[in-house]
């Protein structure tokens, strides 16, 4: 750990010494930004839920959670139409982590189609600060909402504790990683798609004229509170089953990271891991843009390490649908 007064230091002789736009978008870096890297409002619109699961032929439970340092969460738990306990207990459960910005509701349409062809069970817990959850978001935070959401989900009676599947995709995907990494034994397999290494190493793409500074070694890192060290926490699941989704065309995470993080775990000598990239996807369209080899990627993935006798084998492409008219 970087002695603070020798980091101010260092940041006063960049002022002296004629660099102090730099030095000045440094101590931003440092004192804001949870609020740089965390997204929990998309500008210009509304940040309450216009929509709910039942808009999307699901139904749910509105699910109140606790994190260890006491803040107030809220998650949706979400299945199929007409499931009773029974069925439940013998279906799968996501455990789903969600992208960056904006809250759940933006995921309903994925996840409408992840119950789907999967026939599973769904709990998608909002991170701190997002949607109706209190608190403000941070690493140290999410990684407590992530353990209770956990907690939760294995003290359900309606759920089957042997088939937890956890999925995140971006930030998710760290989220995912680390709760796995720490509860390894919890989890049937695990999913990710268009994760970053760190956000040391991806803070050059995201302040580009910081570069120089920011990346993995040097030396403007420790002011980088938020770490997400993803390349440390995937090196604990070489035993776990994953499948690993990557955009050839992510604009936002650049997709050598998750190429780079396949690598950490083996890559293709390591016959637990799936790999799978869609060359022409991007970010946050893959499930739609390469929709026919997309959801028989995951369905097969889950044939092979999760019981599935009543999925959706057919998988046939389903036209994009962003949200339902609302009466």
């Amino acid at each position: 750990m970087v002695d603070y007064a020798w980091a101010m230091l260092w940041l006063t002789r960049l002022v002296v010494g004629g660099s102090g736009i730099g030095a000045v978008a440094l101590a931003v870096l440092y004192a804001f930004q949870e609020r740089l890297i965390y997204i929990p409002k998309i500008p210009g619109i509304p940040s309450n839920y216009e929509y709910s699961p039942s808009d999307f032929h699901l139904e749910y439970e509105d699910v109140d959670l606790t994190a260890k340092d006491g803040t107030k969460l809220h998650a949706w738990y979400l299945h199929p139409m007409g499931w009773g306990k029974a069925t439940r207990r013998q279906r799968p459960t996501i455990l789903f982590f969600q992208e960056n910005a904006g809250n759940m509701t933006f995921r309903l349409p994925f996840l409408k189609l992840l119950a789907r062809y999967l026939d599973c069970s769904i709990f998608a817990p909002s991170y701190r600060g997002y949607g109706r959850s209190q608190g403000q978001p941070n690493e140290a935070g999410i990684k407590l909402d992530a353990q209770a959401a956990l907690e939760h989900l294995l003290e359900r009676k309606d759920v089957n504790k042997d088939l937890i599947v956890v999925l995140g995709k971006s930030l998710g995907g760290a989220v995912a990683l680390h709760l796995a990494s720490s509860n390894p034994e919890a989890f049937k397999a695990v999913v990710i798609e268009n994760t970053f290494l760190s956000i040391e190493d991806v803070a050059p793409k995201m302040l580009p004229f910081l570069g120089p500074v920011l990346g993995r070694g040097k030396l403007g890192n420790f002011l980088i509170r938020n770490k997400w060290r993803n390349y440390e926490a995937i090196k604990k699941l070489q035993h776990i089953p994953m499948l690993m989704l990557s955009a050839g065309q992510d604009e936002i995470v650049p997709s050598a990271h998750m190429k780079a993080l396949y690598e950490e775990v083996g890559g293709p000598g390591n016959t637990r891991i799936t790999w799978v990239d869609f060359p022409d996807a991007h970010h946050n369209d893959v499930y739609e843009i390469a929709s026919v080899r997309y959801w028989p990627a995951i369905l097969a993935f889950f044939q092979q390490h999760v019981p599935l006798d009543g999925a959706d084998a057919s998988c046939e492409p389903v036209p994009p649908k962003i949200m339902p008219q609302k009466l």
